[in-house]
């Protein structure tokens, strides 16, 4: 799963070796559904079929709202499919209060393991 940055959508780049899926930069895309459709639909056949580690790190600048949903429909599936295997890394920049809360909140609704990073 490999998709490149634009300016309304962010990198989404799974690395099979390391088991690491980099979601980073700005998701404000027209339609969200569109763009994260195959993205849920991959996390869960990723999900139904391995019982490898998955390590899922968010570096996002900004996201609207209906990304938010569809983020959270994203790490929704996979703790469905296989939360005892799925870490979650989300990391902000130093000053990025409103990154670190919705990353917060996210936790608060999930029950898979956050760690929180501040980018060097």
């Amino acid at each position: 799963m490999k998709r490149e940055a634009t300016s309304d959508t962010p990198l989404v780049d799974f690395d099979a070796q390391t088991g690491c899926l980099l979601i980073k930069g700005r998701s404000l895309p027209e339609d969200a559904w569109s763009f994260y459709k195959p993205i849920i639909e991959w996390a869960s056949t990723l999900a139904l079929n391995s019982s490898n580690c998955l390590t899922i790190e968010f570096f996002l600048e900004y996201f609207n709202s209906s990304s938010g949903r569809y983020l959270l429909e994203l790490l929704s599936t996979l703790e469905k499919g296989q939360k005892e295997h799925v870490k979650v890394v989300w990391v902000c920049e130093p000053d990025d209060d409103l990154m670190q809360e919705k990353g917060e909140e996210f936790e608060s609704l999930l029950d898979l393991p956050f760690e929180f990073r501040t980018a060097s």
